[in-house]
């Protein structure tokens, strides 16, 4: 079967790896897999058997109405000549740039893979009218289209924009458990020799790293903090204002982020919005405990049963720090249950369904107002 995964481009995010997660696999079961970039971004190692392009390498962004215009136009052109002997299985496209993209150039039953709540997109704009442009944007995107939900409370948010699709499929992201134990178990050369907490992700508003900070310094705790991120320098500057002077350390992203993870005493998730978050479930599978926010949407799905006592509310750095020291004098373990239901060879078998629907992707109407 032919697959064909839309993105904007190569950035560092969870989407970005869980695609090339996801195109190697069906690769070597066999399928035919092309990732095809909207515009030109930062260099990532592509799977082998899976065919990588780059619609338009004379930018590097997707704003703008007529760099909108232009890349959907382009798109329509490039699936016109690529869908000529054979038609695409499945198609899927993934955050809104990309998404707004694929509805402008008019490609019928693609699925939009949501990973984040609408609603929450909507609230994060300050100017009314804006806002209530955006919320017209995103509804004109997905109501009626079939989307895929990386968590089910994407999916239900839905609602919230009174946006109906005309299929929702809940596919939690899958992981290569074996593969990540095997990466777990290396020694960086830079991985802290003291005890350590880890905090895995982008510094951006939405990842609370004052929450984070806070609930560390309030808990009493003297491990030190790990950060993986993209602005390791703009952290700690945070950090000291937060009186952790000398506490954190910070380092860019690293490949091999699971070996870091393994090091740790335990994950902490400071988030007020995820769609699912990764982290969770991979710190899981390198064998170290998560203490997370509640926030919407994934933790819940994730920390169920007996292990819901880790999550705390968000922008509580008070919570947070009774769940440090109460992990401390009490140290959870893990049970293999919490990750094997979150394999790569389950959600695999869920797109192959979906490849195998009677509706295939096709070129409909260009949508030049939307």
């Amino acid at each position: 079967m032919r697959f064909l995964f839309i993105i904007a481009d190569l950035g560092p995010n969870g989407v970005t790896y869980s695609r090339l997660r996801y195109a190697g696999e069906l690769a070597r079961r066999g399928h035919s897999v092309t990732i095809l970039a909207l515009v030109n971004g930062e260099t990532r190692p592509i799977p082998d058997g899976v065919e990588f392009e780059i619609l338009d390498r004379s930018t590097n962004r997707l704003s703008g109405i007529i760099q909108q215009i232009k890349s959907a136009l382009r798109l329509r052109q490039w699936f016109k000549r690529a869908t000529r002997i054979q038609p695409f299985d499945f198609v899927s496209s993934s955050l809104t740039p990309a998404d707004r993209v694929v509805a402008r150039a008019g490609l019928i039953n693609v699925h939009h893979w949501i990973h984040i709540a609408t609603s929450e997109l909507i609230a994060s704009v300050a100017n009314p009218k804006k806002r209530q442009r955006r919320r017209q944007l995103l509804r004109a995107i997905y109501h009626g289209k079939p989307v895929i939900g990386v968590s089910r409370g994407v999916i239900d948010d839905l609602a919230k924009l009174n946006a109906t699709p005309s299929r929702a499929t809940l596919v939690h992201n899958g992981y290569d458990v074996e593969h990540i134990k095997a990466l777990a178990a290396q020694k960086p050369a830079d991985l802290p020799a003291e005890p350590y907490y880890i905090h895995v992700g982008r510094f951006a508003a939405a990842k609370r790293h004052d929450v984070l900070f806070e609930g560390l310094r309030r808990s009493g705790s003297t491990r030190k903090l790990l950060l993986l991120t993209d602005k390791p320098d703009e952290a700690i500057d945070l950090a000291r204002q937060h009186a952790l002077d000398g506490r954190v350390l910070a380092l860019d992203f690293r490949d091999n982020p699971f070996a870091y993870m393994a090091g740790a005493e335990a994950l902490l998730l400071s988030s007020d919005l995820e769609g699912f978050p990764n982290v969770l479930v991979e710190s899981f599978i390198s064998g170290t405990p998560v203490i997370s926010t509640d926030c919407p949407y994934g933790p819940s799905e994730i920390l169920t049963g007996p292990y819901a006592e880790w999550l705390v509310p968000t922008g509580n750095p008070d919570a947070l720090s009774e769940r440090i020291r109460a992990f401390e004098s009490s140290p959870y373990e893990i049970e293999p249950w919490l990750y094997q239901r979150f394999t790569l060879a389950g959600s695999m078998d869920q797109l192959e369904e979906l490849a195998r629907l009677p509706e295939k992707p096709s070129l409909g109407k260009f949508c030049a107002l939307l």
